[in-house]
């Protein structure tokens, strides 16, 4: 039996890259996978072809998280099909431009603050009300290394994934009395196609650095989100979890 079994897991911007790595992940370990997918972006078909290939259970629904009532579709649907949501994994990113500061407006951090806060705050609200009913949540949000290791040009991109942190820490704070945990999953660099495309200097620089001598694999900050998605994390709420291979040690 796989560690879950019986639950039921939205995972927000799903059709591709990590996302769709946490949801294939996710589907081996027996859950029930909402394959989400926000932008005109990604195969989520090919996400759900092979879940259905290796004997998962997967439903694709195109929603922009952003937006209330599309958040509320979603999860509507996501009940009517399998009556709960037990799992909210936001991995939602705002499209960046990186800038240096002179030349970052005010309206590029808004952007940036907005989406990403907005996102986690219309998911968890639309389905903390049935978590709590249960007494059992995982709620996870995809954060980045760049909240303790800043880099010139991220200064919009950075001030809105600090903002997850504090984000976090209070709702675990205000909903672990439910047995519901809430936790922040800050990956470094990940071997997904747009780090493929980087420039190959760039790369062995941040292999250079890094302890372990090699980028992420999706799967391995998949597996990082399964662990505070299941039971295996049930005494670990309100934490920063980097998953990036020594790189940065907080």
């Amino acid at each position: 039996m796989g560690r879950l079994e019986g639950k039921v897991a939205i995972v927000t911007g799903s059709s591709r890259g990590t996302g769709a790595a946490i949801a294939k992940v996710f589907a081996r370990e027996g859950a029930c996978v909402v394959i989400n997918q926000v932008r005109d972006e990604g195969n989520p078909q090919a996400v759900l072809q092979e879940i259905a290939q290796e004997g998962g259970q997967a439903l694709w629904v195109k929603a922009d998280i952003t937006r209330r009532e599309e958040v509320e579709r979603l999860v509507k649907e996501v009940e009517g099909r399998w009556g709960k949501v037990d799992i909210l994994i936001n991995n939602y990113v705002p499209s960046v431009a990186n800038k240096p500061f002179a030349q970052t407006t005010w309206e590029d951090c808004q952007e940036q603050i907005d989406g990403t806060i907005r996102a986690a705050f219309y998911t968890c609200q639309a389905v903390l009300e049935g978590m709590v009913r249960r007494r059992w949540g995982r709620i996870v949000l995809i954060g980045s290394m760049v909240i303790h290791q800043p880099r010139v040009g991220t200064h919009a991109y950075a001030v809105a994934k600090s903002a997850q942190l504090a984000f976090v820490r209070n709702l675990a704070i205000e909903y672990g009395p439910y047995g519901i945990t809430v936790n922040l999953l800050s990956p470094s660099i990940i071997l997904t196609e747009e780090v493929a495309a980087m420039p190959q200097e760039l790369r062995d620089r941040f292999v250079q650095r890094t302890p372990l001598g090699r980028i992420a694999l999706p799967e391995e900050v998949a597996r990082a989100a399964l662990f505070l998605s299941s039971d295996d994390s049930s005494y670990v709420t309100g934490v920063y979890l980097p998953v990036n291979g020594g790189n940065l040690m907080v």
